[in-house]
């Protein structure tokens, strides 16, 4: 059986794809820009997800700067963390996505 062969990607197209491919990760996205920066505890009360789910996804979304966090990772300290939507971010990777796609 042949093995899969994952195409080299530029690591944007990558990122774009990792959060367009995840329905999780968008619902997440939809639900802060609906609510504005919200806290964890106010984005699992509009979502049917656990709070471990949410926090793994929300690390994800701001490690690829489609969140931002205040306080920042590594400061934080028993602070609750308020997440805003970056939405220039989520445009530059569909941007980017969208150009590979095409070819230009």
């Amino acid at each position: 059986m042949p093995s899969l062969i994952r195409p080299e990607l530029p690591p944007e197209v990558e990122a774009a794809i990792s959060f367009m491919g995840n329905r999780a990760q968008a619902d997440i996205l939809r639900h802060l820009s609906l609510l504005g920066p919200s806290v964890i505890g106010r984005l699992q009360s509009v979502m049917a997800i656990s709070r471990p789910s949410l926090n793994r996804h929300l690390d994800a979304l701001a490690t690829a700067g489609l969140v931002q966090t205040d306080p920042p990772a590594g400061m934080r300290h028993g602070k609750e963390t308020t997440y805003t939507v970056q939405p220039a971010r989520i445009r530059e990777l569909a941007h980017g996505y969208l150009s590979y796609v095409q070819g230009s």
